[in-house]
């Protein structure tokens, strides 16, 4: 989550149960009053960000878009009760794994440029496939058995274009098609120094996708029980765009509210394509890379692992 007005819902969050009173003072977030200070701070994240130390490591690093956490086999899963072992980390080692030596792996893009990223070895996807998992949730007495894994590769979409990166195909028995996982890990996105500015009357939108022509982003707002989105707009510039999202209480001054927080999606229209340009956290000024599931979050996909 992002730092400033959606750190404070979560502090709320894991500070246990209980409730909230909400207030009348102050103006309302999304007013006339609370406009200004929201555009101004947008237009200083904008500004910035053309000829940045951030620019220049954003347009050369490896950002990845949709790219799922796992690409399962079309007939996956064969029963419920492999289903539930799978998810419960029930798996075996019925073979041996590849051995890696330099611990390095190629990010190849569509115009033939190059990034070497630390790789992730078939021995530690299967750890994170087994270990820290939850209780089985149903049936899963008979584990599933991987009979061994091979490396691949697989092209994705990143936020420099298509992009060919190195996948771990594992073996499962059972299964003519491989489970496979990415064998690099996405790169964090470059924050300005002295980001985390708190915006008076506004709230930072998580950027989730973009339509197909480029002139409609879905972003999500958090936001309490008693609150609701007003509307999110977008301050544009040729290289960039800041999304500004405005929350407002729903209920009347005194109400008592849960403190449990919410998640909504809104879709903003922009005034041209997005077209290359990079959309910037209103909050810390950073680039925003949309994921692929509910909420942002890591997807998963299904196609057969080719």
């Amino acid at each position: 989550m992002r730092r400033g007005a959606v750190a404070a819902l979560l502090a709320l969050v894991l500070s246990g149960c209980g409730g909230t009173v909400v207030r009348g003072s102050g103006p309302e977030e999304g007013s006339a009053t609370a406009d200004a200070p929201a555009r101004q701070r947008a237009a200083q994240v904008a500004a910035a960000w053309p000829g940045s130390e951030q620019e220049r490591v954003w347009r050369s690093g490896y950002y990845p878009v949709d790219v799922p956490v796992e690409w399962l086999p079309k007939d996956a899963f064969h029963g419920g009760e492999d289903k539930a072992a799978y998810y419960a980390g029930r798996l075996v080692l019925a073979g041996g794994l590849p051995q890696t030596f330099s611990g390095l792996a190629q990010v190849r893009w569509a115009d033939g440029s190059e990034l070497t990223l630390p790789l992730r070895s078939a021995d530690s996807v299967f750890r994170s496939l087994t270990e820290g998992k939850a209780g089985c949730p149903g049936r899963c007495d008979r584990p599933l058995k991987v009979t061994g894994a091979e490396p691949g590769t697989r092209e994705v979409s990143t936020s420099r274009g298509r992009a060919e990166i190195p996948v771990w195909r594992f073996s499962v028995a059972g299964y003519a098609d491989p489970f496979v996982y990415p064998a690099v890990a996405a790169q964090q996105p470059p924050v300005p120094p002295g980001s985390g500015v708190e915006v008076p009357g506004a709230r930072p939108a998580a950027f989730s996708a973009a339509s197909a022509d480029g002139t409609v982003l879905t972003a999500g707002v958090a936001h309490g029980s008693c609150e609701r989105v007003e509307r999110v707009e977008a301050y544009e510039t040729g290289k960039a765009v800041v999304l500004i999202a405005r929350v407002r209480s729903a209920v009347p001054p005194g109400t008592v509210c849960d403190l449990a927080m919410h998640y909504s999606p809104v879709d903003v229209r922009l005034d041209g394509p997005l077209d290359g340009r990079v959309v910037l956290d209103l909050v810390t000024g950073a680039p925003q890379v949309p994921g692929g599931g509910p909420g942002g979050g890591p997807a998963r996909g299904r196609d057969g692992g080719r």
